[in-house]
């Protein structure tokens, strides 16, 4: 039976020295130290956050991502290319708002300098502004052409700002290799194994596996989000049933869900037609947001990586972007 995972250290160094007296700024000498977490014995204050102090996951987690996803990279240094070419492209991070079309899951949350939390969206992605939340249930773009309008207006005119859209649905993978499930923190082995990552996902493929029928939104009351998610899946009805596993159901679930959120995002109802703005660059990328088991860091499948300006239109920067990843 899998055991649960090695807890890694995540997250940013943080230096903290120590002061005499908590009214005195009088330090002690030689208190210097760095540490993932402010000491709790003393009284210790922050001094300098190590930007620089990312920890990798170990190699096996890596290629057990890689079995189903060979072309994923951890998502810490996603965010960080992601900035850089950008940044290529003559926007800084900080005048970029960032869309982040990507599903409510607590473990899609965001990572913290400071505190321990569950949140796996990576740090390297805080220099944007925003973000904008734009998904729902298994990163569907839910909140629709309104949310696209309302995050295109918040662009920074004053200083000739741009957009960039993420479009990822997730999925878990642990350590051991079990396709669609992920150890998530305070759950026992028994809890953990049947924690399915997406659970929305999973839920919807049990529902098309059950009915006969194409779904109707009004037998999903006060669930639209859902019943979405049904009437993606449901022409694959078949496809679903010839897959032999759980995990290949919920590869493939999540896959035509990106799908259909890419293909609602760049079409003409999309991005094109809610009008962000005329000459204003709304950068692209859509892909599978992949987690992993609670104290290791998350990975990213990128897909494609676009630029849509109303004036030129889209340009595919896939080639471009993957290039330098």
């Amino acid at each position: 039976m899998a055991q649960p995972p090695t807890i890694y250290k995540t997250g940013p160094l943080r230096s903290y020295a120590q002061k005499s007296s908590e009214r005195n700024l009088e330090l002690v000498p030689g208190s210097l130290v760095s540490s993932y977490k402010k000491p709790t014995t003393g009284n210790w204050f922050h001094v300098i956050a190590e930007t620089n102090a990312y920890v990798a996951n170990p190699s096996d987690y890596d290629a057990t991502i890689q079995v189903t996803y060979p072309n994923a990279v951890s998502a810490q240094i996603f965010g960080q290319y992601a900035k850089e070419f950008i940044q290529s492209k003559g926007y800084t991070p900080d005048n970029i708002v960032l869309s982040n079309s990507i599903c409510s899951d607590d473990v899609d949350g965001p990572v913290y300098s400071d505190i321990s939390n569950i949140g796996q969206t990576p740090a390297s992605q805080n220099q944007f502004l925003g973000a904008f939340m734009s998904g729902g249930l298994a990163g569907y773009p839910h909140t629709g052409v309104l949310g696209i309008q309302a995050w295109g207006s918040h662009v920074t005119t004053t200083t000739q700002g741009g957009l960039f859209m993420i479009n990822m649905p997730h999925i878990g993978i642990s350590r051991a290799g079990e396709v669609g499930r992920i150890w998530r923190r305070g759950k026992t082995e028994a809890q953990s194994l049947t924690d399915n990552t997406c659970g929305a996902v999973a839920t919807a493929v049990a529902w098309v596996a059950a009915n006969g029928s194409a779904p109707v939104d009004t037998s999903f009351p006060n669930d639209y989000q859902n019943f979405i998610l049904c009437d993606i899946l449901f022409p694959s009805k078949a496809a679903l049933a010839a897959l032999p596993t759980y995990g290949e159901k919920m590869a493939f679930a999540t896959e035509e869900i990106r799908l259909a959120g890419d293909a609602f995002l760049t079409g003409v109802s999309g991005i094109t037609g809610a009008n962000v703005g005329a000459g204003i660059d709304a950068f692209y990328c859509t892909g599978t947001f992949i987690n992993a088991d609670d104290g290791f860091n998350a990975y990213v499948d990128v897909t494609a990586f676009k630029k849509y300006n109303s004036v030129g239109g889209w340009v595919d920067l896939t080639t471009e972007f993957l290039a330098g990843l």
